[in-house]
């Protein structure tokens, strides 16, 4: 019994002690974590605060982007890859597809206005793009008589179009992009003829056709 009296207290000095020891671990653990999340937050807010501070584009100059829309300068529907070589040009390029078949394309959009959204890290911008498209273009026409149903009139194996348009953009500073425009496609050159409706081939012919475009991409750094 004198043994368990003399060692008690010193059993239970060791055990406060063990159970200190434990604290300070965990509560050390605990401070790492939350050192590095904050640490990973701080450098999210950073780069927010320098695409806010530098109003660039050109922070994440690589964009891949799928386009739709009316006579876009991919068809109806295509995918574009760009460069942006400061925040107010990017150059680019791009295929897709349309009715008569494929289209390959090259532009340049200019952003005159590039600002920064007062709420969130955004980028905006209004430009003007400059687009070059060439392919195989077909022309259809309804049926007037019932008012339904269309059918093709004729055919060109390829054609070169110019295509301005006016473009509005959105970019978060993580990278996601969307843009539309509106504009115009004039045809400069045409190539291989093919009248597939001689009672409509006389009076028709490719004039200049309104365009808008919807893309949506995501940009990263290099």
């Amino acid at each position: 019994m004198g043994f368990w009296i003399e060692r008690g207290p010193i059993s239970f000095a060791v055990l406060v002690a063990a159970s200190l020891m434990c604290g300070a671990a965990h509560a050390r653990h605990h401070s790492h974590t939350q050192y590095h999340s904050d640490i990973v937050d701080e450098g999210a807010a950073d780069e927010a605060r320098r695409a806010v501070s530098e109003h660039s584009f050109a922070l994440r100059p690589v964009m891949f982007e799928l386009r739709t829309g009316g006579a876009t300068i991919v068809g109806l529907f295509g995918a574009t890859a760009s460069f942006d070589p400061w925040s107010r040009l990017s150059l680019g390029g791009g295929f897709g597809v349309n009715s008569a078949g494929v289209q390959v394309a090259g532009f340049a959009r200019l952003r005159p206005l590039v600002f920064m959204g007062h709420r969130r890290a955004r980028l905006h911008a209004v430009g003007v793009e400059l687009g070059y498209s060439t392919g195989a273009y077909q022309d259809y026409t309804l049926d007037s008589l019932y008012g339904i149903g269309s059918y093709l009139t004729y055919r060109y194996d390829r054609v070169h179009w110019l295509q301005p348009q006016l473009t509005y953009e959105t970019r978060s500073y993580r990278g996601f992009n969307v843009l539309g425009g509106v504009g115009v496609a004039l045809p400069v050159a045409k190539q291989g003829y093919h009248c597939l409706d001689q009672s409509y081939c006389g009076q028709t012919h490719i004039s200049v056709l309104p365009t808008f475009t919807l893309g949506v991409g995501w940009a990263m750094l290099l």
